[in-house]
């Protein structure tokens, strides 16, 4: 059974937007053998050089815990390293690799290339009205009050 999208919510095509997009660039990612949370920390990294995990679990907005998994194949890929932090020896830093540093042009590429993608046919006002529309739902859905 196949849904009108005009029909639908505007929620539930946002849902379908973002499971579109999220496939889009899984298919785009698998070039690096990556997926897109292993692409957010690739990017992280490479913006702040070195960082702990509970740090890039605060900057990707994740827990330390949900990406243990992510950071481990990194790790046994290639991709950054781990080391004792010099002034905490409790702490572990994360640091690229040479390969993670290689990768990130072709990473940064797969992200303009999906801008292009979703983006085209928009002017620039409509893709930054679409962006300051999606940051307001963003802070709507941080706070904590709840509609009556």
């Amino acid at each position: 059974m196949q849904c009108d999208v005009n029909e639908m919510p505007v929620f539930g095509v946002m849902g379908l937007v973002m499971h579109k997009m999220m496939n889009r660039a899984k298919e785009m990612y698998q070039e690096f053998d990556l997926n897109k949370s292993q692409a957010g920390i690739l990017f992280a990294l490479h913006r702040n050089a070195s960082m702990s995990q509970k740090e890039l679990a605060a900057r990707l907005n994740v827990t330390p815990p949900s990406i243990t998994s992510s950071i481990q194949k990194m790790e046994r890929d290639g991709y950054l390293t781990r080391h004792t932090d010099q002034d905490d020896q409790r702490v572990m830093r994360l640091t690229l690799t040479e390969k993670g540093e290689s990768c990130i042009q072709g990473v940064y590429t797969v992200a303009e290339q999906m801008e292009q993608l979703m983006f085209r046919g928009m002017s620039r006002e409509e893709i930054l009205l679409l962006k300051r529309l999606l940051l307001q739902i963003k802070d709507n859905l941080s706070e904590r009050k709840d509609i009556q």
